[in-house]
């Protein structure tokens, strides 16, 4: 009987809320959230702005998915990335947005158990044009 492999070589199974605090180290997050508030009057969507918005896309969901069981799908619409939480939570990983074309990372909780107080989103990363067009 094999041993189990999760993201990131990790050891054990984690949940979300274990993978908070380091994560947060390196992208904002503030009241439950990464990143600001979108352009969606919903909170739940985010934007984080970077030089290279695919490796930082990358490089957010490694950190938030350390510990889970990951599952790679491709779809007529490319890659997509799937980690299962111990807790429940659901991380998943697209190259690109239909809506934008951005790459997206979305945390569902709604079957967490151990989600600490992150909520719910969809975090689009966004090259930092984007932000100085919001800015003017």
């Amino acid at each position: 009987m094999g041993l189990k492999k999760y993201k990131g070589n990790a050891k054990y199974n984690r949940s979300i809320g274990q993978n908070i605090l380091t994560t947060s180290k390196v992208y904002n997050y503030k009241n439950g959230y990464f990143g600001v508030k979108g352009q969606s009057a919903d909170p739940y969507v985010r934007n984080i702005f970077s030089e290279n918005p695919l490796k930082t896309a990358n490089d957010f969901y490694d950190r938030i998915a350390i510990g889970g069981e990951e599952e790679i799908i491709q779809t007529s619409k490319g890659t997509l990335r799937k980690t299962k939480m111990h807790d429940g939570t659901l991380v998943i990983m697209r190259n690109f947005s239909t809506s934008d074309g951005t790459p997206v990372v979305e945390i569902n909780i709604k079957k967490s158990t151990h989600y600490s107080d992150i909520k719910e989103q969809k975090i689009h990363f966004c090259p930092n044009e984007y932000l100085q067009r919001r800015l003017f």
